[in-house]
């Protein structure tokens, strides 16, 4: 968690707000009260927030949610930040839409974790509430043995993302430099599969599930799309 920390200060200059995801939570949820599972610095909380949703904010890292409470205090919308991991979530019945994006999933431990998790989204949705997990492509990740992700760069940073594979964890190297000075970290992943993923959110009760390559797509190509977006109904 302290890559994370140290990792807020630059996260929305490497990964700027985009228009594309917006539009589509917008598409899904259309109104209601949202939750940000592991929302990071609050992008997409302040964003949904701009269009007139009650929106409520988690994330495990508290400098994160520093950096959220901050940007929504500067845009001038309401929304509420709270320190939280998503393993501890009893919320009941509180939400017409939950959203867990930026591969937040695969940050716990053990497809008995992603378990418990996937069950609280359940429980805090309201009936008929819609839920959208976006993570990586990992059917994609082992078979080609790839190396990583691609390299974010812009004007002020480089981003490089590398993957080694142990056999049962994946080791998220990460490597950030502004030219002057370099971040390094390592995070472990589970390599959640689509079908796994597809699999625990159907036995805890989820239905009309569909997936699309990311946010902007329209399909899913499980041998070519390195995201993938999954959208469910309680």
């Amino acid at each position: 968690m302290n890559f994370y920390n140290n990792f807020a200060m630059y996260y929305d200059k490497i990964f700027p707000r985009n228009p594309k995801v917006i539009q589509f939570m917008d598409r899904t949820f259309k109104q209601g009260h949202i939750l940000d599972v592991a929302c990071g610095t609050g992008e997409y909380s302040v964003s949904l927030a701009h269009l007139n949703y009650q929106v409520t904010g988690l994330d495990l890292s508290d400098q994160m949610i520093e950096y959220a409470k901050a940007k929504a205090v500067k845009e001038n919308v309401d929304v509420h930040f709270r320190v939280q991991n998503m393993l501890d979530l009893q919320d009941q019945s509180l939400y017409e839409g939950i959203i867990c994006i930026g591969n937040s999933l695969v940050h716990l431990d053990s497809e008995s974790e992603i378990k418990q998790a996937i069950a609280n989204i359940y429980q805090a949705l309201k009936p008929h509430g819609s839920v959208i997990i976006q993570v990586i492509n990992y059917d994609l990740i082992l078979e080609k043995k790839l190396p990583g992700l691609s390299t974010v760069t812009n004007q002020e940073y480089s981003f490089y993302r590398n993957y080694e594979f142990d056999g049962s964890k994946i080791h998220f190297k990460t490597r950030l430099t502004d030219g002057l000075r370099v971040f390094v970290d390592e995070t472990l992943l589970f390599p959640l599969k689509h079908q796994t993923l597809i699999d625990l959110l159907t036995n805890a009760g989820f239905r009309d599930l569909k997936t699309v390559g990311g946010f902007s797509h329209e399909s899913f190509d499980l041998k070519q799309d390195i995201t993938y977006v999954v959208t469910a109904k309680k």
